[in-house]
């Protein structure tokens, strides 16, 4: 089998990236068409020239376009306007704009009145050029390539495009990553559980808003109740032990009903502060759709295996009245709790065929379900093709006479409305690309028959780019990808993520310990005051709590304790809701000569759990975040997080919180614990100096 030198292929680029609906194949190749004329190349995923490879994740196959193209071109019509995907495809394109300070995204509106074109270009997309362009008039091409050809420096207003892709993470790994793994055991220990009525996965219900409100209520034909009864899970964050409270819902529709259990990620309400108290210039539609797709991505991910088929992922506009995530909760726990087992498993077949080239032995394997009917003349073309290119099959082999898959170069899947509900063919294709994956390189073709709603095919099984029967070229698309050695992951450039992870820990966390009241009324100055009372110690009080932030983004274990440092136990908590906001308090024995040495003081700490995300995206599937890369994002978060509580507006909007918290920056790989040692001392030092502590009564 030929093989391509992988850096030739990666370095393959085009002049226009067309961004568009599945719906608008044809209106797209009506512009692949006119750059053709004018002599530019593109890449079209509809096209014969195409930049998603077969066999490749959807998501993986977007980012590599976008990083490939001179300019991406958003064609906006009736249907894309409701697309995810091409939102999401316009805000990676946004980022990676900012990225280059080229602005590289253009609008081409086409079929859309002149009311939905202004409605739609506001927030980010305001500044974005556009064009209207009308296929049935003359001479629109003429100006249709001069927009395309214009040199367009980026704006300022162009918003921080990775704020939502930094939340992401931080929700995945602060929750997400011990939830999910075992809701399935700890949903079956609940007194109310029955199989075929209490889901065994999570619900993830985001509202497009960034306006997190209790899911409990009536919605049309459904009625979702708050249950009594919670789901608890005991894990340590970083150097925390937490437990997480899931809440139990009861979903109800005329007599019947189902339970589940369900979130409505607080952290994406940061966005919304963030653009209500004037922080920062953030579109939320387009951040929003961004943290739901990465999310999803992320959470389904091929190699994520810890939550494969834990999460439904429920996105709604709670400002149109008809549209509710009641209708996709109850239809997910239909699919899940009844329709799921009604379908039967069918035996598959296979055809077994071996390609010799040179000194290079290519296994090549036919896989499709035993509906002969339906699949004969489709896998008959398929085999007939690859048999005019010297691949020789060998007669048809049951399902019995298993060819050993690590041994198969490419495993082509025949997908007809059949063998998209076959169990076998489901788990042959997930071990394929299980194979795929270890190796990190394409090997695995999907080809749809005609007539197939996409629809109906699972999601694991579209997640990576699919070849369809209705393409004429499909069989020279599927030889040609079969002459590619082409890794199977594209990085997505983490880009700049510490703003999003500092307002965040600021807004949704920190900002609660500082300005909160306890529920006997005591503030933040009081609580410390209290627990020394209460513990009979003898030593000043720096009323001050000190967030550690070591250069490597990894914290010790729970307990920890530096030198000359003595844990107290914690302050008492704000209580917000179920949650408890806790302090933990300590004493540090001062060792630094001069009038301070000797002396003991108490004050508050802990580690800054926002950067265990920076440290999970080094190691998490598509992050595209480097080791460097990372130690540069907790600096920056550490600097960014301290300015924020300097901030005037932030002090005026969050209550008085300037004196009350610092962030301590640290290289540990360098210094190792006695370095932070040393700056906590100094900071304490310096809070003495300036009168700001509290003597011992």
């Amino acid at each position: 089998m030929k093989s391509e030198d992988t850096d030739t292929v990666k370095s393959a680029k085009a002049d226009v990236f067309i961004v568009h609906s599945a719906e608008d194949s044809s209106q797209a190749a009506i512009i692949n068409k006119t750059l053709e004329e004018f002599g530019l190349s593109s890449f079209d995923y509809k096209s014969e020239r195409h930049a998603f490879t077969i066999g490749k994740p959807v998501f993986d196959n977007i980012v590599y376009a976008i990083k490939h193209a001179e300019i991406v071109l958003i064609l906006v019509t009736e249907h894309s306007m409701k697309s995810h995907w091409v939102s999401l495809e316009t805000q990676v394109a946004l980022e990676n704009s900012q990225r280059g300070n080229i602005l590289s995204v253009r609008l081409v509106f086409a079929g859309v009145s002149e009311k939905d074109r202004l409605e739609f270009k506001h927030g980010m997309l305001a500044t974005i050029p556009d064009i209207v362009v009308d296929f049935n008039k003359e001479h629109w091409k003429e100006s249709f390539i001069k927009m395309i050809k214009e040199n367009i420096p980026t704006q300022k207003l162009l918003p921080a495009g990775n704020v939502a892709h930094g939340l992401v993470f931080n929700y995945f790994s602060g929750y997400l990553t011990y939830v999910l793994p075992a809701i399935s055991k700890s949903v079956e220990q609940v007194d109310i559980f029955t199989s075929d009525k209490f889901s065994k996965k999570m619900f993830i219900v985001i509202p497009e808003s960034c306006d997190v409100t209790p899911l409990e209520g009536s919605y049309e034909n459904f009625v979702i109740e708050k249950m009594d009864k919670t789901l608890d899970i005991d894990a340590t964050h970083g150097d925390k032990r937490r437990k997480y409270t899931l809440t139990i819902y009861k979903i109800t529709k005329g007599s019947e009903f189902y339970y589940f259990c369900a979130d409505c990620p607080f952290i994406i309400a940061t966005m919304l502060k963030m653009k209500t108290m004037g922080f920062a210039n953030i579109d939320l539609h387009y951040q929003v759709i961004r943290f739901y797709m990465t999310l999803k991505e992320l959470v389904e991910h091929r190699s994520n295996l810890e939550c494969k088929d834990t999460a439904n992922i429920i996105m709604f506009n709670k400002q149109k009245f008809s549209s509710s995530p009641a209708q996709d909760i109850w239809t997910a726990l239909e699919a899940e709790l009844n329709n799921l087992t009604d379908i039967e498993p069918k035996a598959i077949q296979k055809r077994n065929g071996v390609f010799e080239n040179c000194d290079k032995t290519c296994k090549v394997t036919v896989t499709y379900s035993a509906d002969k009917n339906t699949n004969q003349p489709l896998v008959d073309e398929i085999t007939d093709f690859l048999t005019k290119h010297n691949v020789n099959f060998t007669c048809d082999e049951s399902d019995e006479t298993d060819l050993e898959a690590t041994d198969t170069n490419w495993r082509i899947f025949v997908l007809t409305d059949t063998s998209i509900k076959d169990g076998n063919m489901i788990h042959e294709f997930n071990e394929a690309m299980s194979i795929s994956i270890s190796k990190n390189k394409v090997q695995v073709i999907p080809i749809v028959a005609k007539g197939v709603n996409m629809k109906d095919i699972p999601y694991s099984l579209k997640w990576i780019t699919i070849l369809s029967e209705e393409d004429p070229c499909y069989l020279d698309t599927m030889w040609s990808t079969m002459q590619d050695e082409r890794n199977l992951e594209e990085l997505l450039p983490a880009g700049s993520l510490y703003e999003g992870l500092a307002y965040s820990y600021m807004l949704n966390y920190m900002s609660f310990n500082l300005v909160g009241k306890t529920d006997n009324g005591k503030d933040f100055k009081e609580r410390f005051t209290d627990a020394v009372t209460k513990r009979e110690l003898s030593c000043h009080i720096v009323p001050k709590v000190f967030v550690i932030v070591p250069e490597s983004c990894e914290f010790p274990p729970p307990g920890t304790q530096f030198e000359h440092e003595e844990h107290i136990g914690p302050l008492e908590p704000i209580v917000i809701g179920s949650r408890k906001y806790f302090l933990q308090l300590y004493v540090l024995t001062l060792s630094k000569p001069g009038k301070w040495k000797g002396q003991r003081v108490c004050y508050a700490r802990e580690y800054a759990t926002p950067v265990i995300a920076l440290n999970d995206m080094t190691r998490l599937p598509f992050a595209g975040l480097s080791v460097s890369e990372m130690k540069k994002q907790a600096k920056q978060f550490a600097e960014f997080s301290n300015e924020i509580m300097k901030h005037e507006k932030f002090n005026k909007e969050i209550g008085d919180v300037k004196d009350k918290c610092s962030i301590v920056y640290f290289e540990d790989d360098t210094h190792g614990m006695a370095g932070v040692t040393r700056l906590l001392e100094e900071q304490i030092i310096q809070c003495l100096e300036e009168d700001n502590y509290i003597k011992p009564s």
